[in-house]
């Protein structure tokens, strides 16, 4: 199992630390870490630098004048999570996970319990929400599936090509939400919602079985109270 994530200077000097020292809570897993702006030295995770990824640094050379009006459409800062993914996973044969650096395991993963959020045969497993865009802090990809490379090369498509203009939301999760749409639309994969009866929550990791042992550092406010309030079992640990 390979574990992902990306993190740029100013927001390992919040939370990064915590991600790392939450690795001691996994199974046996691998896990690398995309910088952006600073060095790290640490044998708990494989470093690689996102200016080492020559299409991240050329598509950020394409939109170097390019100034977001808001988040939802800051693509040249949430490309990172793009290329960081197809760098790491196009050529993996396992399971991976995607752990945004701001997500912190504070207690011990069950063995088999990551594996067993993606059922055999679905592709993808993530957090859906009705009304929202994908949450993409933490999802699971079989990369053994046949239609993974193919998905991985339509989902850079969309960020490379600039074709991510055509959607309502310029990031991660609405290039990835268009990929699976299409994928989906044509049978190629399936995939499973890990919301469960959560899809109309705003953050519906803090409220499923996985909280127990991650908790998302979603947004200025969480991050600023070092907790999610939804999640319980954060707040009583």
């Amino acid at each position: 199992m390979k574990v992902i994530s990306t993190c740029h200077k100013a927001g390992f000097d919040v939370y990064g630390q915590q991600w790392l020292d939450g690795i001691k809570h996994w199974p046996k897993a691998e896990f690398i870490l995309y910088t952006e702006g600073f060095d790290l030295d640490d044998p708990r995770v494989e470093v690689r630098k996102i200016e080492d990824v020559e299409r991240a640094v050329a598509f950020k050379k394409r939109y170097e004048h390019y100034k977001a009006l808001a988040w939802r459409w800051d693509i040249v800062r949430f490309s990172n999570k793009v290329f960081a993914a197809y760098d790491a996973l196009y050529h993996h044969r396992g399971l991976a996970v995607w752990l945004d650096a701001d997500a912190i395991t504070f207690a011990d993963i069950p063995e088999n319990y990551i594996d067993d959020l993606l059922p055999i045969g679905k592709y993808l497993a993530c957090f859906k929400r009705v009304g929202w865009q994908t949450e993409t802090g933490f999802w699971v990809m079989d990369c053994s599936h046949k239609a993974h490379k193919g998905f991985m090369d339509t989902w850079m498509k969309w960020v490379e090509s600039g074709s991510f203009k055509n959607l309502s939301q310029w990031c991660d999760a609405s290039t990835l939400d268009a990929t699976i749409r299409g994928f989906e639309k044509t049978g190629m994969i399936e995939t499973v919602s890990l919301s469960g009866e959560f899809e109309k929550e705003e953050h519906p990791m803090s409220k499923v079985p996985l909280a127990a042992y991650i908790d998302h550092l979603k947004g200025k406010e969480r991050k600023k109270a070092g907790v999610s309030v939804e999640n319980v079992h954060r707040v009583a640990a």
